[in-house]
């Protein structure tokens, strides 16, 4: 699927607000954890280096975004989700529990940056 650069920013902020929404929700619920760290609490505490990696990341999807229009939209949108909580919070929110699986607990931001993964691995836009 390709979309235009204007649709992608508007995609990645609806990532974001939809992330942004979601953590309220679930702080006001008090269900949730803190991560300092990355993905499946991976360089825990290093909120300067994770700051850092982000923003690297969003200059590169902003540059490369006509290769992979539809994946780096979704990449966007999960890096900007989770860069909000580093920024203001100091950690990021996670609180989608799938029990089943004993799977680390994770965030909407995670949803889309694994997708847009997957998305740009096999490049089916």
């Amino acid at each position: 699927m390709t979309i235009s650069k204007k649709q992608g920013y508007i995609l990645a902020g609806i990532i974001l607000i939809l992330d942004q929404l979601s953590k309220l929700i679930a702080i006001n619920n008090n269900t949730y954890i803190t991560n300092t760290g990355s993905a499946w609490g991976l360089f825990q505490g290093s909120r300067f280096l994770l700051l850092v990696i982000s923003f690297i990341a969003i200059f590169y999807i902003n540059r490369y975004f006509s290769s992979h229009p539809l994946g780096l939209s979704l990449l966007l949108g999960g890096v900007l989700g989770n860069l909000c909580d580093r920024l203001f919070r100091g950690h990021v929110i996670d609180f989608i529990d799938i029990k089943l699986f004993n799977y680390p607990l994770f965030n909407i931001a995670d949803i889309a940056i694994v997708i847009a993964i997957v998305l740009i691995i096999f490049k089916k836009e």
